[in-house]
């Protein structure tokens, strides 16, 4: 809930919040890393499991270098969302091919269709640089941000189940 409001509000904020916003990217990055560490230590120590929690130190770093180093971190920051949205996509076709498919829950595909959008959405961000003015930077992480939250709920709705059978 916390990324789909940060999201929204990135998308429509006047320029003259834009650090302010910046700096609450940065204090979410390192509440996220939080979540995923915890997240990592109740799970299975795989080897997928294990990228993700070295994702999320490099995340937690991130937004402590977000609300460091505020003024200079524009290219590094847009560039590691579309790296995010990467390895995102490419977790969630793995959780849809492995888990979801194996289930025999109807829908899979819908997983695998997301995962590749996902993956789609971090290759262009990092290939258009979009984000000249941090005012565009924010409107383009905006949008991955509520993108992104859509689908871990819907991935939420397909695997959660899963585990609990």
């Amino acid at each position: 809930m916390t990324l789909i409001a940060l999201g929204i509000v990135m998308m429509i904020c006047p320029g003259n919040y834009t650090m302010s916003l910046i700096s609450g990217l940065g204090y979410a990055g390192m509440i996220l890393a939080v979540v995923m560490i915890l997240e990592y230590m109740n799970s299975k120590k795989t080897l997928v499991n294990s990228l993700l929690l070295f994702l999320a130190i490099l995340i937690g770093l991130l937004g402590l270098s977000i609300v460091v180093f505020k003024d200079s971190v524009l290219q590094i920051l847009g560039v590691t969302f579309g790296i995010l949205l990467i390895l995102q996509g490419i977790e969630l076709i793995y959780n849809a091919l492995m888990y979801v498919r194996p289930a025999g829950r109807k829908g899979w595909w819908f997983l695998a269709i997301l995962a590749v959008a996902l993956f789609a959405a971090g290759v262009l961000i990092l290939l258009n640089r979009w984000w000249d003015t941090p005012q565009m930077l924010l409107k383009v992480i905006g949008m991955a941000l509520l993108f992104d939250a859509a689908v871990g709920i819907i991935r939420l709705i397909f695997i959660w189940p899963i585990k609990g059978e």
